[in-house]
């Protein structure tokens, strides 16, 4: 009987061990397959399918990525927790530089697949602090394209429910240069339509993201853009003898101009943030008063966008939800109820 040489019985154990190592992953973390790119999907069709949105930070501040990536390597599904409280649509803010990053990008790539294997639509907003505080320098005007640039080509084969919100709100200096949004927004949607012609790519007007100012967009409507826009992002902050105060009238106004401004371009739109509930200024994480203070404007706020067909994404994350324990809050709970109950009907 002829016996195997010493380094083939090696090379043999060796491959055995990587195999049963590789299972265990598999079992602590399975890899589920990214749901195909199939068909493009038009504006007005992927509008209909963003629903409920809620922003997320997981790759906004180091301490929320950290608690995103330990959980994730201890095989939980964080995405599939906000799919399950009834969310359809992650708003993924990101803050960080891609273009000097490599890893960065492969970090955004498995939050987005993640994110596609929980069944949510994965929106991408780049935070994009060079542009919003020196709107007038070339150098950060290049560096916005470049960073569009760089993600398109990492993504470029992810399936056509991932989107492009080019920028998460034009706050800062930004928000005064109309005039440089529309720049910026034709030189990446030229340089993204190259790598990726059917890709989602949405926009946000001047003034703080403003439905106001939807009309100084300066965009041609190619069936794959999306307008985004913000009202009550920081919450309903105004009070009177302790009771909150909201401005229905506001509401309605911004809804109106927003839905006069998509009829007469074709472009629909969405809200990128707006927060039902108002932060206590000086309790960090904590919000004034109780859940009962803010009903009545979440559920007039979800009602005035549902009946104009507008979907909508909650500003943010972090009050609802408790990343390090893996719990959704309870004093902010019924809120979240009221809104899904009138959203979906439940």
């Amino acid at each position: 009987m002829t016996r195997a040489p010493r380094a083939t019985t090696a090379l043999l154990v060796v491959l055995v061990l990587i195999a049963v190592v590789a299972a265990a992953v598999l079992l602590l973390h399975p890899r589920h397959p990214v749901p195909g790119r199939r068909h493009p999907l038009t504006a007005h069709e992927y509008a209909g399918m963003l629903g409920v949105g809620v922003d997320v930070d997981w790759l906004s501040f180091r301490h929320v990525e950290a608690a995103y990536f330990h959980w994730r390597s201890l095989g939980v599904c964080i995405p599939c927790l906000f799919k399950k409280r009834g969310f359809d649509t992650v708003r993924i803010r990101v803050s960080f530089d891609v273009t000097r990053n490599q890893t960065l990008l492969m970090l955004l790539k498995e939050v987005v697949d993640d994110s596609l294997r929980a069944g949510l639509n994965p929106v991408i907003a780049y935070g994009a602090p060079e542009l919003r505080e020196h709107p007038l320098d070339p150098a950060a005007q290049r560096h916005f394209v470049e960073w569009w640039i760089r993600v398109a080509e990492a993504l470029k084969d992810e399936p056509y429910r991932v989107a492009y919100d080019l920028l998460i709100e034009s706050s800062g200096p930004i928000k005064d240069h109309p005039e440089v949004l529309n720049k910026v927004y034709q030189e990446v949607i030229e340089a993204v339509r190259r790598i990726d012609p059917y890709r989602i790519i949405m926009v946000t007007p001047a003034r703080v993201s403003s439905p106001f100012m939807l009309h100084d967009l300066n965009i041609t409507n190619d069936g794959y853009l999306i307008a985004e826009w913000h009202i009550y992002a920081g919450g309903p902050c105004r009070k009177k003898k302790g009771i909150i105060r909201f401005n229905a009238t506001l509401i309605e106004k911004a809804v109106e101009a927003a839905s006069e401004w998509s009829r007469k371009t074709g472009i629909p739109t969405w809200v990128g943030a707006w927060r039902p509930v108002c932060p206590d200024p000086h309790r960090r994480g904590y919000i004034l008063g109780t859940a009962a203070n803010y009903t009545e404007f979440a559920e007039y706020m979800c009602m005035e966008l549902k009946k104009h067909r507008i979907p909508f994404a909650l500003n943010a994350d972090e009050w609802f939800f408790n990343i390090t324990s893996l719990t959704w809050r309870s004093d902010t709970g019924p809120i979240l109820d009221a809104i899904m109950r009138c959203w979906h009907g439940d």
